[in-house]
């Protein structure tokens, strides 16, 4: 137990409701949070709303015998120091790789999407000489940018407005850090500000080559290819795929072996094997505090639980408006946390089937994979751009893009035998609707996902057995995130680093002494990475080393 600086604990309360730290909410950042600060000996408690812990990382039978990762599907961006540090792979966590990526084109032909460098260019050549031969000219761009985003990712961000002394130093050793970045800081700047079509215009001709490397400038993201800014939401994916930089060492990339729960399951196990406790079904309401400093949190139930310690898994909107006193805040801090921004038009569907896609442009002798696996839809520049603009005016998208992902094919855990389990992941469907609900607008959204599932896998709609579709308001109801962001807020640059979620709190600290953030709408952002839960814990013990709280554990 941690006392205050008198060495003293308030003698009214249990010991049992007293901790060193208390993370609200049990998604994969607040698991991570925990494990490291259980690892380093401090009485972690992690209170979860939901009766599941894993937030968006989790697998849920909501068909009887099929299994879904329910919300996110891909197990790629995991941070390799994570997985290593917290042992996930003693705790069970594997993953096995989908085929190379299938980008159905029309009815006749397709593109294919691998990580070999011979098969990427006899592919791209198949649309564009030119296309292939620059390829690894783009490789090379993405080679000699890719580290200095990687390290950025472990980054606590500075605050450059600061002008004491302390800041100062922290300031001029984090621009020493990057003191060899050279012309690059002119690359980074157009990551920032072109659209991914113009970016991308730089080396490829083709509109379906284009087309496939814009396609993640829409994932989570309320833009299409030719919005400005759009270029870094592209790379954002790319910069993020974990891999073993130095150490060779990568997390397992694929498909989680029984879905994304899997990760949230080994990191629950890791931590506890250090004493973390995790509680279910306790939604944590209020936030106390007193003279400036944290001193515990009440749950729905009206339970207390005591630390000098809280760090807040909930997104930033959610901590600072719905939890914390506003009186305790700073004037007009509130005001920008309301300003970030969370509109969301990303959409989930999960089906149980009998019979998995079969993509009529679909040819295994001249794809060279067995099966499709995993497949985008969205076949060129111009088709996703005017799914964008289906949005941008407040519809739904009448074609939209989408991720096809078929997990049962490489996981016999996943759904019954011979049945199949297809994940669809895409966009635009607006958390609001112009002149519409989506009470009476749902059932033409899945018509519309139909429609362009059917004109690629013909017949694949009369193989249905069920669906759970998930629209952003499904989502930001069950998983308390604003406006159902996957990501919890845009990716863009006005959104980044310090500035992320609002200018002078993006340390993972807050106003209030003992406060701490650890979400995906704190740096470096979205995805299943673990980085802010991972960076989080690193300025607490900081903080907790330094004596920066003045206690001392008895």
């Amino acid at each position: 137990m941690i006392a205050s600086a008198s060495g003293s604990v308030e003698g009214k309360y249990s010991k049992s409701s007293h901790y060193d730290a208390i993370i609200i909410g049990g998604g994969h950042n607040g698991l991570v949070c925990g494990g490291y600060l259980a690892r380093a000996g401090l009485k972690t408690l992690v209170l979860e709303r939901r009766d599941i812990v894993g937030g968006a990382a989790v697998t849920e039978e909501i068909v009887p015998g099929f299994k879904f990762s329910v919300f996110s599907y891909g197990l790629g961006h995991l941070h390799p120091k994570v997985n290593r540090e917290l042992e996930l792979e003693k705790f069970g966590l594997r993953a096995v790789k989908h085929n190379d990526l299938f980008v159905p084109i029309s009815k006749n032909e397709f593109y294919i999407y691998s990580s070999d460098l011979a098969t990427a260019k006899r592919h791209i050549a198949r649309f564009s000489q030119k296309d292939a031969i620059k390829y690894p000219e783009f490789l090379a761009y993405l080679a000699d940018l890719g580290p200095i985003f990687h390290k950025l990712l472990l980054e606590t961000p500075i605050d450059p407005s600061k002008r004491d002394w302390k800041s100062f130093k922290e300031n001029f050793s984090f621009l020493w850090r990057y003191r060899k970045i050279g012309d690059r800081i002119y690359k980074i700047a157009d990551l920032f500000t072109q659209s991914a079509d113009e970016f991308l215009s730089q080396w490829f001709e083709s509109p379906v080559i284009r087309g496939h490397f814009s396609y993640w400038a829409g994932v989570g993201n309320m833009m299409g290819p030719k919005s400005p800014g759009s270029a870094w939401a592209t790379l954002y994916y790319l910069f993020t795929m974990a891999d073993g930089g130095k150490e060779n060492v990568p997390s397992p990339a694929g498909h989680a072996v029984g879905g994304m729960g899997a990760v949230s399951q080994a990191l629950a196990a890791s931590g506890k094997q250090f004493g973390l406790e995790i509680q279910l079904n306790s939604e944590v309401t209020k936030v106390e505090t007193r003279n400036g400093r944290v001193t515990g949190v009440v749950t729905l139930d009206g339970s207390e639980y005591f630390a000098p310690i809280v760090i807040s898994n909930a997104h930033a909107k959610i901590l600072f408006d719905d939890l914390v006193d506003e009186r305790e805040l700073p004037t007009g801090f509130i005001d920008q946390i309301r300003r970030f921004k969370t509109f969301s038009t990303a959409w989930k569907i999960n089906v149980a089937c009998d019979t998995a896609p079969k993509f009529a442009s679909f040819d295994r002798e001249r794809s060279g994979i067995d099966a499709v696996t995993f497949a985008h839809i969205g076949p060129d520049i111009d088709y996703l751009e005017r799914a964008y603009d289906d949005a941008k005016y407040g519809r739904y998208s009448e074609k939209p893009w989408m991720s096809v992902g078929v997990p049962s094919l490489i996981d016999d855990t996943m759904a019954p035998a011979g049945k199949h389990v297809v994940h669809l992941y895409g966009g635009h469907a607006p958390y609001e609707l112009k002149g519409a609900s989506w009470e009476t607008e749902r059932a033409g959204f899945v018509k519309s996902v139909m429609n362009v599932l059917d004109d690629f896998a013909p017949g694949f709609s009369s193989s249905i057995i069920d669906m759970q579709v998930l629209l952003p308001p499904d989502i930001e109801r069950i998983l308390n995130i604003p406006h159902g962001h996957i990501l919890h807020g845009e990716m863009s640059a006005d959104q980044q680093f310090f500035k992320r979620p609002v200018p002078h709190y993006s340390d993972y600290r807050s106003p209030i002494h003992g406060l701490y953030q650890c979400g995906s709408s704190c740096h470096p952002g979205g995805c299943v990475s673990g980085i802010p839960g991972h960076n989080a814990a690193r300025e607490i013990l900081l903080d907790v080393s330094k004596g920066k709280r003045l206690w001392a554990r008895k």
